[in-house]
């Protein structure tokens, strides 16, 4: 069985951080899907400029955030209802408190893509996976994500997501909404907080038939 890592470090303009780690197992099979895609969730993220130079994994991982953002409803109906059918141990009290989350927020604007937050995803994911080390918000050079933020120019709120998953994009960004086991929710606050508004995704292959997904957010810069 395979095991899924989620940490978060969430990261105020005052630059006081904090972080937490989650693991999960889950039986390997086929992650249910949406039989079609969003229109305007994809139109919307190929309208943003860096997008055709994402990787596939990245550009995954903004269609189901964005898409959750664009209509929350819908996509509870489409995409958290049926991974919970092929995965009841994931229908408990965290979608519950999920459900709730997305009916309070209700309709968000969709991320856009900022160059600057996806040099760094990107660059802290191929940093991690080339060097084997273990999923971390820390460079392998020792530099933690709020120096990286602050020396790249982010100067207002921002934030972190990571995860490992050797299943699929889908099922991680689910993972991360569901928040099992983490008290404060934080990468489901992250996910729905409206003020963060900009977003950078990088993926790089990890270890064997796994990938590592880092999602660095932040307000309009």
């Amino acid at each position: 069985m395979p095991r899924f890592l989620f940490s978060l470090l969430f990261l105020l303009i005052s630059f006081a951080a904090s972080s937490q780690m989650a693991t999960i197992e889950l039986e390997v099979k086929d992650i249910p899907e949406p039989v079609t895609r969003n229109k305007a969730v994809d139109e919307w993220n190929r309208s943003q400029k860096g997008f055709d130079d994402l990787l596939p994994e990245s550009k995954a991982f903004l269609y189901w955030v964005n898409y959750c953002r664009y209509n929350p409803q819908m996509f509870w109906d489409s995409v958290f209802k049926p991974v919970m059918v092929a995965f009841p141990p994931l229908a408990g009290a965290d979608s519950k408190s999920l459900y709730q989350d997305l009916v309070k927020a209700g309709p968000l604007p969709m991320f856009s893509l900022n160059n600057t937050l996806i040099n760094l995803a990107q660059a802290h994911a191929v940093d991690i996976t080339s060097n084997g080390k273990p999923p971390s918000h820390t460079s392998t050079n020792g530099t933690d994500f709020g120096t990286r933020i602050k020396k790249a120019g982010i100067r207002s709120c921002a934030n972190e997501n990571i995860a490992v998953s050797s299943q699929s994009v889908l099922l991680s960004v689910v993972l991360l909404y569901l928040d099992i086991g983490l008290r404060d929710k934080g990468h489901r606050n992250s996910l729905l907080n409206p003020v963060l508004k900009e977003t950078g995704i990088g993926s790089a292959p990890y270890g064997r038939d796994q990938f590592f997904l880092v999602q660095d957010l932040s307000c309009a810069q």
